[in-house]
């Protein structure tokens, strides 16, 4: 407790403890919430893992690989490039039909698996050639976002400055 005499010869005091409780929940709130670091386990040499027999992976997010040929999602080919650009036929309404159908796929297994978390939204990696034109990009970015893909992650690579 801070007491302070204001000049009339009364005593002022103020209570600084409540401030203090607010700040260290505060403080122990983004501590508990904050991590940058996904989790990851270095498996030894000598184990051998079992194969899971889950179909399909609870809450997929999947990645949209745009090579110098080809677009791939999770590892499937859904269009080959021509001069590094999508044939006009496999184009509707200005995005990659193929891409959108798989990610529809994947959006509907994300829906039936989450049900009770109303609201949450979907995000997709994207991991891109550097070569490419923002054209090409867009219009696997308006097919993600038409299959409800809506949070993008883009992969780079760290400058070697």
């Amino acid at each position: 407790m801070a007491s302070v005499n204001d000049g009339n010869g009364s005593t002022v005091t103020l209570n600084i403890m409540p401030m203090l409780d607010i700040f260290s929940i505060l403080i122990l709130f983004l501590l508990m919430s904050f991590s940058t670091d996904p989790v990851s386990h270095e498996i030894s040499k000598n184990t051998s893992l079992p194969v899971s027999a889950t179909l399909r992976s609870l809450d997929e997010i999947p990645t949209i690989t745009i090579s110098k040929s080809q677009i791939i999602v999770n590892g499937k080919v859904t269009n080959r490039l021509v001069n590094r650009a999508v044939r006009q036929k496999d184009l509707l309404q200005g995005a990659v039909l193929n891409v959108y159908q798989e990610l529809e796929k994947i959006s509907d297994a994300n829906k039936k698996f989450n049900e009770n978390k109303k609201g949450k939204t979907q995000s997709v990696t994207l991991e891109i050639d550097k070569s490419h034109q923002f054209n090409l990009i867009k219009q696997v970015l308006l097919a993600a976002q038409q299959a409800d893909f809506v949070k993008f992650k883009l992969l780079v690579t760290k400058s070697r400055s």
